[in-house]
């Protein structure tokens, strides 16, 4: 019989109790051990899910059979934390974002490969069958020249999300609100299908929550560098919350992606795609309301990559390039002016 990969989760949030189930799926992984704080929620989580808890994460880290770590904790923990594991030679999946900014981001990436591990980051909706399909028509060429590509995530979150004392919507956990934390899902599907971004300009605030140090509503305009224009919307403050969409037009035609399955197929001389729709992602008004179905499939993908010694589909630099398009967008909403992604980029002129 084939030996499991020994799993570990860093959190007994509501995202480690999603992957959990999704590990239980698996027939090559196996949860060995969870990590957190408080033991009673430590030790409920261990029972649920048949782990092994600890309070202290060395002794977590020490955990015999444990190979991959995966961090569920909040956003500005995952470089401190994930370094620690590197330099105890696990592999390491961390959930979206890879970190809450690129120098931080940089240090977890060079953690791993100084220690010779695998980093992979969570971004499950690239798994969704009706993502493939829009990726794969892109990158044939099938839309031809693409002009115009949106990205919209109309959400909504209830006050107490951002309840005092909630790690939700700051800055040193969260790294500002709606966009790196809600929409970035949809923002990595939008540069991996079109490519990098050159140049944004943006506006953002706490317009529901004024309380909170990060954004609940944001606009921001994008030219990429293949000259396609675009927008993104994110918000948690659009009550009752919308199911996410993704746009792309071009000569030949337009592709709409909402929630998670496809809305429009309008390409010349092709037929709409029958493609099996799995709702995975919709997280519009209850962060809680998402199948493990896309962390199982990228978890299980995790696991081959280390077995097999190949790159995970989407790992730390992949991860980068989102978070380097947050920070490009809030640079820019909050200096009140354009601002190039890649500042070595050359200067493309203004539309």
């Amino acid at each position: 019989m084939e030996k499991s990969t020994g799993i570990g989760l860093v959190g007994c949030g509501m995202i480690a109790a999603v992957q959990a189930e999704a590990i239980r799926c698996l027939d090559k992984g196996r949860l060995l051990a969870v990590y957190g704080r408080e033991a009673a929620r430590v030790a409920a989580f261990a029972a649920r899910f048949g782990a092994t808890g600890y309070t202290d994460y060395r002794q977590f880290l020490a955990h015999p059979g444990l190979e991959l770590v995966s961090i569920c904790t909040p956003s500005g923990t995952h470089a401190e934390i994930g370094i620690e594991a590197a330099a105890a030679g696990h592999h390491l999946l961390v959930e979206k974002p890879i970190e809450i900014s690129l120098e931080r981001a940089d240090a977890l990436i060079e953690a791993c490969d100084r220690h010779g591990v695998k980093l992979g980051v969570i971004f499950q909706s690239r798994f969704l069958p009706a993502v493939t399909a829009i990726h794969r028509a892109v990158a044939e060429g099938r839309l031809g020249r693409i002009y115009l590509a949106d990205a919209t995530v109309k959400w909504y979150r209830e006050p107490g999300y951002y309840a005092p004392g909630s790690w939700h919507g700051t800055l040193a956990l969260d790294g500002g609100g709606a966009l790196i934390n809600q929409a970035i899902h949809t923002v990595d599907l939008l540069r991996w299908i079109l490519g990098p971004v050159s140049r944004v300009a943006a506006f953002r605030g706490a317009l529901r929550y004024p309380h909170i140090e990060g954004e609940d509503t944001l606009v921001a305009s994008l030219r990429f560098e293949s000259g396609a224009l675009g927008q993104i919307e994110a918000a948690t403050s659009a009550k009752p919350g919308f199911r996410r969409r993704l746009e792309i037009s071009g000569e030949r035609g337009t592709v709409i992606l909402e929630g998670d399955a496809l809305a429009v197929w309008s390409i010349d001389g092709e037929p709409h795609p029958l493609i099996e729709s799995a709702q995975i992602t919709d997280g519009s008004a209850n962060p809680g309301a998402i199948s493990f179905e896309g962390h199982r499939l990228q978890i299980a993908g995790m696991i081959e990559a280390i077995r097999q010694n190949l790159p995970p589909f989407i790992d730390g630099h992949e991860g980068r390039h989102s978070l380097e398009l947050v920070e490009a967008i809030y640079r820019s909403a909050d200096e009140e002016r354009f601002v190039l992604v890649d500042p070595g980029a050359p200067s493309l002129p203004a539309c």
